[in-house]
């Protein structure tokens, strides 16, 4: 007969209990991750739900997020290339104009490569982390480079938060970023330009309701062209609903931000125009003279709950 000792019942009743209590809490964790092997797209399911996708690049050379979900839902809250703005990609940093050339819409002057890219994900928190070179070249001649790390941090309840830290560094002469010039409605509400930086369009979806805030207590159009140090929206969709905030890290140039945002429900035959992003360059040009970097960080926070 075996005889095990240094265990009473009772001790080894517990040791059994939290044995088991431990693989439940691993079986209870229901976030997959997966990379598509020919796009390196790298996605996060919940649930067997979806919850985000990361691409490396697009056509135009751009890293972007979509989908983005509603967390626990699966609906979507990105559009990607809707037919009002085809070069809307869901989540996406582009800058409008670099020393004059148009990075915003396509323009053969303006070309953007991914140099290098590489991804991880941790396999027991499941902390993603893309690291990515950028090179924006202007008529021919590489002008800006820049080292991107993204990290997106998922939430066992589905709800995840996705941190952009970009260093952009002038090579080859001074860089000016510019926008196109903002212009107000007649009732003073800015209306027109003033856009580029890290955008999220929302999906086009008539059954779907919208609302911005900013930090402020502004609302919806009002909120574009102010400062603030976040933005929001709120969505409800027919699954469920969710708040997306983007906040400004205090040590960016121009803190607080000044944000873009469209809140048009009735736009594109209904099918609406909501989108929010940051606004560096609003309502004057940043020059970053050659040889040197500009760092900016911005996090991205969706959650199912409403809670921040």
């Amino acid at each position: 007969m075996t005889r095990l000792t240094g265990f009473s019942g009772f001790g080894w009743g517990a040791c059994c209990l939290a044995f088991f209590c431990a693989v439940s809490a691993r079986a209870a964790d229901a976030r997959v991750y997966s990379v598509d092997p020919e796009t390196g797209a790298a996605t996060m399911t919940v649930g067997g739900k979806p919850c985000w996708t990361y691409n490396p690049v697009s056509e135009e050379g751009k890293p972007y997020f979509h989908p983005l979900c509603v967390p626990g839902t699966g609906d979507v809250l990105t559009g990607f290339r809707p037919d009002d703005h085809k070069w809307h990609l869901g989540l996406w940093l582009s800058w409008k104009f670099i020393n004059g050339v148009n990075f915003w819409e396509p323009d053969k002057n303006a070309e953007r490569k991914v140099v290098s890219h590489t991804e991880t994900c941790d396999d027991a928190t499941k902390a993603f982390e893309s690291k990515a070179a950028l090179a924006y070249v202007a008529k021919g001649k590489e002008v800006l480079r820049e080292e991107r790390v993204t990290r997106v941090v998922t939430q066992e309840n589905g709800n995840y938060t996705i941190t952009f830290d970009s260093a952009f560094t002038a090579c080859g002469g001074e860089v000016k970023l510019d926008c196109t010039p903002a212009g107000k409605d007649k009732g003073g509400i800015w209306a027109s330009g003033g856009y580029a930086g890290l955008m999220l369009r929302f999906a086009p979806n008539p059954a779907g309701t919208y609302s911005i805030a900013d930090a402020q207590g502004r609302a919806d159009a009002k909120t574009c062209g102010n400062a603030s140090a976040w933005i929001e929206t709120a969505v409800t969709l027919p699954n469920g609903g969710a708040k997306v905030r983007i906040t400004d890290h205090p040590e960016n140039p121009r803190y607080p931000n000044t944000w873009f945002s469209r809140h048009q429900p009735d736009a594109h035959k209904n099918t609406g125009y909501n989108l929010i992003g940051t606004g560096l360059v609003f309502h004057e040009p940043l020059t970053i003279e050659d040889g040197k970097s500009m760092r900016l960080r911005y996090t991205v926070e969706v959650k199912g709950d409403g809670k921040f």
